[in-house]
């Protein structure tokens, strides 16, 4: 096993399987680029699982349904089916999305998909987790290898997105509809106009203006879900109704649109993807996440460039991270996310020992539970947000209820399968010299080198 071999598979990868690092140690650049290269991209487990139109479809039938009784109880009884269906898919989703980390055979994809999923985030928080997860599923996963521009209209104009920042219930002002239903009180919803911006694509850096969001979000107007009076095959699908689009040509930081309809959103976010801020905001958020919490500027630049010079092609820029010697000489700065170090560990030892607890509770008391970042931005991507002194004993307290379960496991024999030649000698040195196979495992867990990527 060679150190570039462990870094491939702990900083590009999820963490070790048995035997991976010796894999990649083969030649660890071409183990990597095969993983984004493949004619064949991993094929993610939906048996069983939801989509986003049969469960939208199904919560507003719901809806209706509950509308259509006067008593409380009626009502009840009308919601208990689909609440037990509701957490019955949630913890399928959760399960599915974890085993899928801890058995695949292509972790930097995963670790990719991943990090676009963070990036256009949609939370289970405010509305359903079940959005969120069908969101990663059906309008991230399936777009990491191509363009940026083409990841991120699937993204945004997704209804799992379009339900999560409010833009399902935004109404032209001055539309068909609008004018019917100005008295009610429903109108222009910023949300979704103000996120692209701020997050998905230019940033703030850019100079947009308020008038700027405003006017996208104009643009953004009957871009919504349609509802039931619709065919049974579109209903919870992605729908422009033109009577809820508010007329009239936009202005974007200086460009005007031409009232092209429903062209006119498209247009403006795939210009949006083009804009150099843009290449700045991804390239910074790549180098960020696979180096340190202030990346090396020679690193954000060349990928900046190479964002620019091929159009935001995303395997570009996976291949600039994989040459990037700032990435094979430095050493482990990043501390995994909760997530994260749950997969890896899970990756050696089995998806069952890392659960001391019933696994949402775990998640829950590390702070990160899938599908439920706490704003649109997604879960923090800096050290800082996980290694305080709470969430420290947090750690400590989870290797401990995992070593005690699981005292069997070879401390010893993990510390060099989980990190090859990453391990130091004070490291290797301290778990030899633990009184037992149980003290030992909690420092395996519990090490500098395990704890960061």
């Amino acid at each position: 096993m060679t150190l570039k071999g462990a870094i491939a598979v702990t900083r590009f990868g999820l963490g070790a399987r048995p035997g991976e690092i010796k894999l990649a140690s083969q030649n660890p650049k071409k183990w990597l680029r095969d993983q984004i290269y493949s004619n064949k991209p991993p094929v993610f487990p939906v048996k069983g699982l939801r989509t986003t139109q049969g469960y939208i479809a199904e919560k507003k039938s719901l809806m209706d349904a509950r509308k259509a009784e006067s008593d409380d109880a009626v009502r009840l009884m009308v919601s208990k089916p689909f609440n037990k269906r509701y957490i019955a898919s949630a913890q399928a989703e959760l399960a599915a999305r974890f085993n899928f980390g801890v058995e695949t055979s292509l972790p930097f994809h995963e670790r990719l998909t991943r990090f676009w999923s963070n990036h256009f985030s949609v939370s289970g928080r405010s509305r359903d987790i079940l959005t969120a997860a069908t969101h990663e599923r059906e309008a991230v996963r399936p777009f990491i290898s191509g363009k940026f521009k083409n990841l991120a209209l699937n993204a945004i104009l997704h209804p799992s997105m379009v339900f999560y920042l409010n833009n399902d219930k935004s109404i032209g002002p001055n539309s068909i509809v609008g004018l019917v239903v100005r008295h009610k009180q429903r109108g222009l919803n910023e949300n979704l106009a103000r996120e692209v911006m701020e997050l998905h694509t230019v940033t703030p850096k850019s100079g947009y203006t308020q008038s700027d969001v405003t006017d996208f979000a104009r643009a953004l107007t009957g871009w919504t879900i349609a509802p039931k009076r619709h065919p049974e095959d579109l209903r919870g699908m992605i729908f422009f109704n033109s009577r809820r689009h508010e007329p009239g040509s936009r202005k974007i930081m200086g460009k005007t649109y031409l009232p092209t309809g429903k062209l006119q959103a498209v247009a403006i976010i795939t210009d949006l993807c083009n804009h150099p801020e843009t290449a700045r905001n991804i390239s910074y958020k790549l180098a960020r996440h696979f180096t340190a919490d202030v990346p090396p500027p020679s690193l954000v630049e060349r990928l900046t460039k190479e964002f620019i010079k091929t159009d935001g092609d995303l395997k570009a820029l996976y291949a600039v991270l994989i040459e990037a010697p700032e990435l094979w000489n430095a050493p482990a700065q990043k501390i995994k996310t909760p997530n994260e170090l749950l997969t890896s560990a899970a990756r050696y030892m089995g998806s069952t020992k890392v659960f001391p607890t019933w696994p949402r509770d775990v998640y829950e008391g590390f702070g990160q539970t899938p599908f439920r970042a706490p704003t649109p931005e997604g879960w923090p991507d800096t050290s800082q947000a996980w290694i305080g002194p709470d969430a420290l004993m947090k750690r400590i307290e989870w290797s401990n209820k995992v070593a005690q379960r699981n005292s069997k496991v070879d401390a010893r024999a993990f510390l060099k399968s989980a990190l090859g030649n990453r391990v130091s000698k004070e490291t290797t040195q301290a778990i030899n010299q633990a009184e037992s196979n149980q003290q030992a495992l909690v420092m395996m867990l519990m090490s500098p080198e395990f704890q960061r990527r």
